[in-house]
C-alpha cells in the first residue's frame, strides 16, 4: 500500500496543515501514519510540521533532516516563513481523523493582517488581509458547533460584521484563539459580540479574548472600557505579551490596567520567531521593584507567576544577586517550599534593591 508519514514536531492543537495534507493523500490511495516520534519508517512521502522555533523543536527538525535530508518537506512557522501549502491541497477539507479529534472545527475564515507589529510572523507569512479566505462549510464538519477560530485579526475584515452576524444565527461557539484587536472593537462589534457564544479553548466556559503587548494598547483599553464591561463580569481575558521590548514599568501599567478594569490577565513570555530575537532594553529596571513584588493578581494561578520568575532571571542576570521580595511573591501561593533553593544561598540574595 502506498504510504505518506506525518511528523508534527510540536503541535499543541491538531494541526490544520497536517490535516490537510493528509486529505489530500487519503483521496489519492494513501495510507496515512503521524508521530510525534522522531524515528524512521518506511513510506513513499514525508511530511512535517513546526509550529515554534524553539531549541526543542529545532532539534527535532535537525534529527528529522538528518534522517530524510531533502526527501522530506518540512513546513510551519517554525521552521520557515515562506513555505506555503499547494492550492489544491490548502483548499482540502481538514481530516480530522487523523487526530481522532472531534470536540471542535479548527480552521481560518480570513487570512493575513494589515499591521506591521515587530513581534508578529503573520505580515511575513500570510501578507496582508485576506477577508475572502473561507467559509466555514470549508472546515467545519456536519452538526459541529464548536469552532476554534486561527483567524490574526479577524475584527479588521471588511464582512466581520457578516460573519459575526452568521456565528450568531447558526449558534456556533467559538474560541477566538489567536485574540481580537482592541484597536478595531466598536460599539456596532461590541453589540455583536455580546451575542456571540464565545468560550474559551477547552469550551467549557464563556469568554472572550483580547490582547495588550504595548503600553499604547493599554490606553486604548481605557478608552473602551464600557465596551469590555458590557461583557460582563469574568467574560473578558487579556493576554500580555512580555519579554519583546518593553521596560519593567511598562510591563507593570499593563498588569494594572488588567487590573484596574476588570479583565482576566494571562501572561505570555514572547516567544522568538524567526529573524526577530527578543529586545530587552538595557535599563529594564526602571521602577521601584517592590510595587512589582506586591502585585495581588485575580488568582493565584501558575500563569501569572510566569512574569514575575521572567523578572527574577532579568535581576539575577544583571546584578548578580536575587531580590528576596521578589523571591516571596513568586513562592506566595504555590509551591511554596521550592524557595528554600534560593534561601539555602544566602550569599546570593539582597533585601536592598540595585539600581
Amino acid at each position: 500500500m502506498k504510504r505518506i508519514v506525518i511528523y508534527d514536531i510540536d503541535s499543541k492543537i491538531p494541526n490544520l496543515a497536517l490535516m490537510k495534507i493528509s486529505a489530500y493523500h487519503k483521496k489519492r490511495g494513501y495510507d496515512v501514519k503521524i508521530t510525534k516520534d522522531i524515528r524512521y519508517i518506511r513510506a513513499d512521502y514525508y511530511f512535517s510540521s513546526s509550529v515554534f522555533h524553539n531549541e526543542r523543536s529545532n532539534l527535532k527538525v535537525s534529527a528529522l533532516l538528518d534522517l530524510f535530508g531533502s526527501d522530506i518537506q518540512m513546513g510551519g512557522s517554525g521552521c520557515s516563513l515562506k513555505t506555503r501549502l499547494p492550492d489544491e491541497i490548502d483548499a482540502c477539507f481538514p481530516d480530522y481523523e487523523l487526530y481522532n479529534h472531534k470536540k471542535y472545527a479548527i480552521g481560518f475564515l480570513t487570512r493575513g493582517c494589515n499591521k506591521s507589529c515587530r513581534f508578529c510572523l503573520v505580515p511575513k507569512k500570510e501578507g496582508r488581509l485576506n477577508s475572502q479566505y473561507a467559509t466555514f462549510d470549508d472546515f467545519v464538519p456536519k452538526n459541529q458547533r464548536n469552532i476554534m477560530l486561527l483567524d490574526n485579526n479577524i475584527l479588521s475584515s471588511d464582512n466581520a460584521t457578516e460573519i459575526l452576524e452568521l456565528i450568531i444565527k447558526k449558534e456556533y461557539i467559538v474560541n477566538f484563539s489567536q485574540t481580537l484587536d482592541i484597536d478595531y472593537l466598536t460599539i456596532n462589534n461590541a453589540r455583536l459580540l455580546k451575542k456571540v457564544k464565545s468560550a474559551n479553548s477547552r469550551f467549557t466556559r464563556p469568554m472572550i479574548y483580547f490582547s495588550c503587548n504595548t503600553l499604547r494598547q493599554s490606553k486604548t483599553f481605557f478608552r473602551k472600557e464600557q465596551y469590555l464591561k458590557s461583557f460582563g463580569r469574568n467574560a473578558v481575558t487579556v493576554l500580555i505579551m512580555f519579554g519583546f521590548n518593553t521596560k519593567l514599568s511598562e510591563d507593570y501599567a499593563i498588569l494594572m490596567m488588567a487590573k484596574k478594569l476588570g479583565l482576566i490577565p494571562f501572561v505570555q513570555e514572547y516567544m522568538p520567531v524567526l529573524d526577530t530575537p527578543s529586545q530587552i532594553p538595557e535599563d529594564y529596571f526602571d521602577m521601584d521593584l517592590d510595587l512589582v513584588a506586591a502585585i495581588k493578581f485575580r488568582t493565584n494561578g501558575q500563569n501569572n507567576e510566569k512574569f514575575l520568575r521572567y523578572v527574577n532571571k532579568l535581576y539575577f542576570q544583571k546584578f548578580g544577586k536575587y531580590y528576596l521580595p521578589l523571591l516571596n511573591a513568586i513562592y506566595r501561593y504555590n509551591n511554596k517550599l521550592a524557595i528554600n533553593k534560593y534561601l539555602r544561598k544566602p550569599n546570593l540574595i539582597s533585601q536592598k534593591q540595585y539600581a
